[in-house]
């Protein structure tokens, strides 16, 4: 930690949280947290913040629980059509906002008709409309049947109609979620209060204030005991504060490398290029894929803190559990190599048909562990005769190369819509999609079956066979249309009177260690 950061801790500590005491104890109830950046658009689903953290100023219809199973939640019961196109909701008796108004099916529809005409800032899926049926039901219309609408009920919080005004409702929300916002100082903290009118379990803590500080000035605000909950780089996990216990959480945050998969020439709608004729040879792109040592990576960067990833969906029950292969194994990528025509020149850089296997592997700047996860790929493909070249710049920068060079990305939630925007060929080279633009007939109807299944849990097979389905697929035994490396663990220093609970995986992004929060408990006296 950098001296600086810790001689300037206390004064900016104090300064944030005034007057409030070290650390979270049974009297006062509160608890103070750095988990994330700030949520610099506010806090309006409508705008996607209750993506990244649904349980905190507001309620989905439905909860995930830990095992990736449902929880009506809001709702008494639900069911779809038998042609998957007609959601019948009904809302539990007595739901209030956290001002004390009720929460009805008028709110529902709202928030759902709404969302869907704001401009795609909401991932909606095939929804077509909402109506009320009754004060507490509502029917929701899809274009076609969706497997995976039911991550949408899932995600997106409810808004009152009577209170939501555009302009104003992202800084002074009104929801149904566990807390309400009090205030909100930018660049510096949150706060918010237990709402009395929750319809979910209330945990142990009356009162949260969230900070929003760098890593090094929270991991110093930690060591100094006047955080609760802290989340750090896994890095910096082996050497945790004195008195504060070391939280790791599962999560299928990820990292991978996106390939082009067809041949340079062509440009995007923006004139980027796109295509790289090494990575379009399905030779490279498997022996990469075997090259990698990924237990390797794990240990080395992320400090043990990371396991294996063989597909873009690991710890998930849509990931295909026969996906892993022997990595680091460096005589099968060279064995792939030598019988695809790819020969060792004087160099000792492999060449076909007078083309060397050079390429430029593209990462994000500012991140350093995107940084040395790409210098460790670049020194495990050197000795099968690959050669990398580093470069790193800004996403607006990174955007105009993703088309036509290898690109180290992250990625993870708990929607399997991941696998159809990786994979599909009518997401390539939209946004931060497919941009490989791979295509593959025989994956596009698998994506396809998946999201035709009548429910989520029967569209898990088809899932399962966009990696690998015994003759095609997207993953390292079909196309190997990506290397993906790691998925992530998520750590954090924690009160040692602060229980977290359990919780689902968590997923790409901050804030989302707040997706249990019901069950957190103060478990001293």
């Amino acid at each position: 930690m950098a001296t600086s950061s810790v001689l300037y801790i206390p004064f900016l500590i104090a300064l944030v949280l005034g007057t409030y005491s070290a650390a979270a104890n049974a009297a006062d109830h509160t608890l103070k947290l750095a988990i994330g950046d700030e949520p610099t658009e506010g806090f309006d689903p409508m705008l996607g913040w209750s993506h990244g953290s649904y349980l905190l100023l507001h309620s989905p219809l439905l909860k995930q629980n830990a095992d990736l199973s449902w929880n009506s939640f809001l709702l008494s019961n639900y069911q779809s059509s038998d042609d998957g196109k007609t959601w019948t909701l009904t809302l539990k008796p007595g739901l209030k906002f956290s001002d004390g108004t009720p929460l009805t099916a008028k709110d529902v529809v709202f928030t759902y008709n709404n969302a869907a005409a704001s401009g795609g800032k909401v991932d909606m899926g095939n929804f077509l409309s909402a109506e009320e049926v009754n004060p507490q039901t509502i029917r929701i219309q899809l274009k076609a049947p969706q497997s995976t609408f039911i991550n949408v009920l899932g995600s997106l919080g409810i808004v009152s109609k009577e209170k939501y005004n555009a302009k104003t409702y992202a800084q002074k929300p009104i929801g149904a979620g566990p807390y309400r916002l009090v205030s909100f100082q930018p660049g510096q903290q949150m706060i918010v209060e237990a709402n009395p009118y929750y319809a979910g379990n209330k945990n142990d803590f009356n009162k949260l204030i969230f900070v929003f500080l760098d890593e090094d000035s929270a991991y110093a605000a930690a060591k100094s005991k006047q955080l609760d909950v802290v989340r750090i780089p896994p890095s910096i996990a082996a050497d945790p504060a004195s008195e504060m216990r070391l939280w790791v959480r599962p999560s299928v945050e990820n990292r991978g490398i996106a390939f082009p998969t067809v041949p340079a020439g062509k440009k995007d709608a923006q004139g980027n290029p796109v295509g790289n004729d090494v990575t379009s040879d399905i030779a490279i792109r498997k022996a990469i894929n075997y090259a990698i040592n990924r237990q390797l990576l794990a240990e080395q960067i992320m400090e043990g803190h990371a396991i294996p990833a063989y597909t873009g969906v690991q710890g998930t029950p849509w990931d295909n559990s026969e996906a892993k292969i022997k990595d680091g194994d460096t005589e099968k990528a060279r064995q792939i190599l030598e019988q695809a025509g790819w020969t060792l020149n004087s160099q000792g850089i492999r060449e076909k048909n007078g083309l060397p296997a050079k390429i430029t592997l593209w990462y994000a700047s500012g991140d350093t562990t995107r940084r040395d996860l790409a210098e460790a790929v670049r020194s495990m493909l050197k000795p099968i005769g690959i050669d990398v070249d580093l470069k790193s710049g800004s996403w607006e920068t990174v955007e105009r190369n993703m088309h036509a060079n290898p690109t180290l990305f992250g990625w993870g939630s708990l929607d399997p819509m991941e696998l159809y925007h990786h994979y599909s060929s009518h997401t390539a080279g939209v946004g931060y999609y497919n941009t490989g633009y791979y295509k593959n007939s025989e994956v596009d109807k698998h994506l396809q079956q998946a999201l035709d299944a009548p429910s989520w849990q029967q569209a898990i097979p088809y899932w399962q066979q966009v990696d690998w389905d015994g003759k095609n697929g997207a993953g390292i035994r079909g196309d190997a249309a990506w290397a993906w490396l790691l998925n992530i663990q998520h750590t954090y220093l924690v009160n040692a009177c602060v229980d977290l609970g359990k919780a689902a995986p968590e997923i790409h992004g901050s804030w989302s260690a707040l997706n249990n929060l019901d069950s957190w408990k103060w478990t001293c006296q």
